[in-house]
């Protein structure tokens, strides 16, 4: 009997130890459905913050694209604009007689064929000195007095030092023409009236001007030459010509331009920046209309607009290019058949200029 209950107790324990297990089971199993449920509701709301918050991001970028669409094609503004010269001026209006530094020469008891006036800024010392020491220094070719100038304005940074510094450089060398506006990229159509303006007043005896930057190569030999074939001496304008140019609307360009500033489809025809000859007579002329044509930042286009109210058509200076905007590859040769190539290094102007020099008797 004792034998009986005990397999009797052992039964039943074993039967609670079951049913606990059983139940610790099921408990293990509605827990692990509770946090499952738990983590999917977790991650749909998180999905949905995602989403909400890049439909925001969209909805936000789109209004700025559209603020920007409104600002630039009906209110003619742009705040987002290249701006890489926040220092122009917006007007012609200048003191005609009054220069900041001007080199002592007398044309009309030297006058001479060709001027040269080359548009820089204070920090282009090294470019300077390689133009004055190769095609920029005074000269005679073929009888015909050619001579120099650098044109600049105000610094706008370490003012004080950069004055005292051109000063210097002037005394020694007596060939800086300045004025007291800020020396800027978009200030380069006053820079511009600033050279003619000294013409006009103190050198109307040349024949002929040109206008170009530091950064160029000038065949002044070859342009001389040129010049006495081409027998012109009157309403004459010449460079690397542009008929078929239009306003650029990118904003982000460096020269972009809004529909407030130009609002025509087309610019007129224009020459390069980078170099253009014309005669006396045009400069003078160009000096009168100043008055008249509203300014605009982009100095060859300016010039070109003068030039259109004027009538005064652009012209080749010979049958084949000899006005490059951009870096022509240097040989000899090359470079004896060209007026300009942009884009070069004060250390190689010196270099090709004593190349050209050295190999003066070589044929080609």
């Amino acid at each position: 009997m004792k034998l009986i209950h005990w397999y009797k107790v052992k039964i039943e324990e074993a039967q609670l130890t079951m049913q606990r297990n059983v139940a610790l089971m099921l408990g293990s199993t509605l827990l692990t459905r509770t946090y499952l449920s738990q983590a999917i509701r977790y991650t749909i709301k998180m999905v949905c913050r995602r989403k909400v918050i890049v439909v925001i991001a969209l909805m936000c970028t789109c209004l700025v694209i559209w603020g920007i669409f409104v600002e630039i094609h009906f209110l003619n503004v742009c705040t987002i604009c290249y701006q890489g010269d926040s220092y122009y001026n917006i007007s012609l209006e200048r003191n005609e007689t009054f220069f900041t530094l001007l080199p002592n020469i007398n044309c009309k008891k030297n006058p001479p064929f060709l001027v040269l006036l080359i548009t820089s800024i204070h920090d282009q010392q090294a470019a300077r000195m390689a133009i004055r020491q190769s095609w920029g220094k005074p000269r005679t070719i073929q009888k015909q007095n050619v001579v120099a100038f650098f044109l600049l304005g105000s610094s706008v940074i370490r003012q004080h030092e950069d004055q005292a510094n051109l000063v210097d450089e002037h005394n020694k060398y007596n060939d800086i023409i300045q004025r007291d506006f800020i020396d800027a990229y978009y200030n380069l159509t006053l820079k511009t009236v600033m050279g003619l303006d000294w013409i006009h007043h103190f050198c109307p005896e040349t024949t002929f001007v040109m206008k170009t930057d530091t950064d160029m190569f000038v065949n002044t030999i070859y342009l001389v030459d040129l010049l006495l074939r081409k027998k012109l001496t009157a309403n004459f304008f010449t460079g690397f010509l542009k008929p078929d140019e239009y306003p650029i609307r990118n904003i982000f360009s460096k020269w972009y331009v809004s529909r407030l500033e130009y609002p025509y489809y087309k610019y007129p025809p224009f020459c390069s920046g980078t170099g253009y000859v014309f005669s006396v007579d045009v400069a003078l002329k160009i000096i009168n209309m100043t008055s008249i044509v509203p300014f605009f930042k982009l100095e060859d286009v300016y010039v070109g607009l003068c030039l259109d109210k004027l009538k005064i058509p652009l012209q080749e200076l010979h049958n084949k290019q000899t006005f490059f905007p951009e870096r022509v590859s240097f040989s000899v040769c090359n470079y004896r058949n060209i007026v300009t190539s942009h884009g070069v290094q004060p250390k190689d102007i010196l270099l090709y200029w004593e190349a050209m020099e050295w190999s003066e008797t070589e044929k080609c």
